[in-house]
């Protein structure tokens, strides 16, 4: 068994479990080459583009955004983020003022450049996004966001436990299962 939680299992039986990670498994493998295809169609690289989109999209909902809410927003580090930014604005594409509420912290916006770029790049972007969740329904998108948003949160957690039951990365040493819920 790779899960023991009732809820993971379909009549005692982790098959379905096993079909929906292998599933999700090709599902983001298909998202991230979109992405690394649609950053390449503008210049950038598939994480670039993400946070370029992500600071289009949220610099006009948040005025004070900066890379602390940004990385958040991500679910990346900080200082990933700080560097990929960094390169966003060698570029010419995001620009950088000091945040007049904090000195110490940024606030990030996207140049005429990078909204051109945008602009442009949806004759694809469109398309492909429509084609990628073709399959769904509006009710099946709004649950499936809902879903994601909550399972988008795990990775740590899990990625912490499993250094807590295997601290040196072998299974002949790992510690014994504790509850998932750890």
């Amino acid at each position: 068994m790779t899960a023991s939680r009732a809820a993971l299992l379909v009549d005692g039986s982790d098959t379905e479990f096993r079909e929906l990670v292998h599933d999700m498994l090709a599902f983001a493998a298909a998202i991230q080459e979109v992405r690394n295809r649609l950053g390449g169609l503008i210049g950038l690289s598939g994480t670039q583009y993400t946070i370029l989109m992500s600071i289009a999209r949220l610099a006009g909902k948040m005025p004070e955004l900066g890379v602390a809410t940004l990385a958040e927003h991500l679910h990346l580090s900080g200082a990933f983020v700080t560097i990929e930014v960094n390169k966003l604005v060698a570029a010419g594409l995001v620009s950088k003022a000091t945040n007049p509420s904090d000195r110490r912290r940024v606030l990030l916006t996207v140049t005429n450049e990078a909204e051109q770029r945008l602009a442009e790049l949806t004759r694809v972007q469109a398309p492909a996004n429509d084609t990628l969740f073709g399959p769904l329904s509006a009710s099946e998108f709004r649950a499936m966001r809902s879903i994601i948003a909550k399972l988008a949160g795990t990775g740590e957690r899990t990625l912490k436990l499993i250094d807590y039951l295997a601290p040196d990365g072998r299974i002949e040493t790992a510690r014994e299962q504790v509850s998932p819920l750890v």
